[in-house]
C-alpha cells in the first residue's frame, strides 16, 4: 500500500509517499515550492500540475491531507484551503481515497501530546521511520506525519 501524505499551502506544500508493507517506509519526501510573484491562480495551477505528476510516478492507494483546525489569520486560512481543494481535486480525478486529520491528531498519534513542538515530531518521524536523520523541510516532515497518522489510526499493530 502506498500512502500519499499532504501538508496543504499555496506558497509551500509538503508531500511524502509512505509505503506500508510490514512497516511503514518513506520512499520520496519534499515540498512544492509555487513563486510568490505569480497570480495566484498560476501558482494554484502549478500545484495541481506537480501533484498530478507525483500521483502518476507512484499510484498511490490513499491520500492524507492535512485538515484545517483553525486559523487565525484569515489570509492563510483561505491559501491554505484552495490548497487543500487541489489535492482533494487530484484525488478525486484519480479515484484515489482521501483521509484528512488535524495536525493535533497527527501530533497525538505519533508523540502522544497535541500540542508537540516541530522538533518533538521530526524526531517522532525520524524514529517510527528508523531514518538516520530528521526530514529537514518542516511542510515534508508534516506530509510524513500526515502518512504516518493514517497508519497509525488504520494500523495501529504496525507502530509499536
Amino acid at each position: 500500500m502506498l500512502i500519499l501524505g499532504i501538508d496543504p499551502g499555496t506558497a509551500r506544500t509538503g508531500y511524502a509517499i509512505v509505503q506500508l508493507s510490514s512497516e511503514p517506509k518513506l520512499i520520496e519526501t519534499s515540498t512544492i515550492v509555487t513563486p510568490p510573484e505569480l497570480e495566484m491562480h498560476k501558482r494554484l495551477k502549478m500545484l495541481y500540475r506537480e501533484l498530478n505528476g507525483i500521483v502518476k510516478k507512484h499510484s498511490p492507494d490513499v491520500m492524507v491531507v492535512e485538515r484545517l483546525f483553525f486559523n487565525t489569520n484569515v489570509k492563510t486560512a483561505i491559501a491554505v484551503g484552495q490548497s487543500r481543494g487541489i489535492s482533494l481535486l487530484v484525488a478525486a480525478n484519480k479515484n484515489i481515497m482521501v483521509t484528512e486529520y488535524t495536525a493535533l491528531e497527527a501530533k497525538c498519534a505519533l508523540t502522544g501530546y497535541g500540542r508537540s513542538k516541530k522538533k518533538e515530531m521530526q524526531e517522532a518521524v525520524k524514529n517510527i521511520l528508523k531514518l538516520e536523520s530528521v526530514v529537514k523541510s518542516d511542510d515534508a516532515n508534516d506530509a510524513v506525519a500526515m502518512a504516518l497518522c493514517y497508519v497509525k489510526k488504520e494500523f495501529a499493530q504496525l507502530l509499536h
